[in-house]
């Protein structure tokens, strides 16, 4: 009984660091990304206050502590008192909680499970920084297929199929992008889509990668009918049901991975 009390705990613990480093993920990369989309060139990296310029600190910075330590917690508290209303990144961040919790949980405890949490922890902001800003920072597409890469190799797979399948979604992102752009006479694929599709190569297996393009669409359908029905943008963000696409197609392989 005792031996199995403490496997428990243990097995909570694994759970509990899975969201924890889901969070810190989305966490981290929703600043950092969401700065890098509005920043102009020449301007500090660093996450500031959008409305004057206030620089965050690394508490105001840091997942969960950031919003959770305040007195008025939903809304951020900046000297110019502006930024109000501030649920995307504390939505984004439990996101990555509850993303990273599920895959710790299908995937068991070894070092391979740290890539993976960070790796779908970052799905949450990309879905953000897309929605806000209609783009997706390049930074955050190439940390999502280092990690991926980083999945692979640590979990034993073949690096050299994952650089593959990587390479036959570039190439199909490429020709929605530019040969079926340019047929519709209006952009299709943005530069950023095509970038994440080369990233999420990395991560899907050969046979799922016809899945993660079928989901897209399905949920792209799905959103594309609610986005024009509340959104005066035409300009429609495809990151969103990517980014869920990619989500379930890394969990239904972690869950089936031995």
């Amino acid at each position: 009984m005792h031996h199995h009390h403490h496997h428990l705990i243990a097995n909570i613990l694994h759970l509990l660091a899975g969201g924890g480093l889901g969070m810190l993920s989305a966490g981290l990369a929703g600043h950092f990304g969401w700065r890098s989309a509005d920043r102009m060139p020449g301007e500090s990296r660093n996450p500031q206050c959008v409305y004057c310029y206030h620089p965050y600190t690394w508490q105001e910075i840091s997942p969960l502590f950031g919003w959770l330590l305040r007195s008025d917690t939903l809304s951020f508290l900046c000297p110019c008192g502006l930024k109000k209303n501030q649920w995307p990144q504390p939505a984004c961040e439990v996101a990555g909680f509850l993303l990273g919790l599920i895959a710790m949980y299908f995937q068991d405890w070894s070092w391979a499970a740290v890539p993976l949490c960070l790796g779908i922890g970052l799905l949450p902001a990309i879905t953000l920084i897309d929605l806000h800003f209609g783009i997706i920072p390049d930074g955050l597409n190439a940390l999502l297929g280092l990690l991926g890469l980083l999945y692979v190799w640590m979990s034993g797979g073949d690096v050299w199929l994952a650089l593959a399948v990587s390479a036959a979604l570039l190439c199909v992102g490429l020709f929605f992008a530019v040969v079926y752009s340019k047929w519709r006479g209006r952009e299709m694929l943005g530069l950023g889509d095509v970038k994440f599709f080369a990233a999420a190569g990395f991560w899907l297996h050969a046979q799922n990668a016809p899945w993660f393009f079928a989901g897209g669409g399905l949920i792209g359908l799905l959103f594309n009918f609610w986005w024009r029905r509340h959104s005066d943008d035409k300009q429609f963000p495809f990151a969103p049901a990517l980014c869920l696409s990619l989500a379930i197609c890394i969990l239904y392989q972690a869950a089936g991975s031995p």
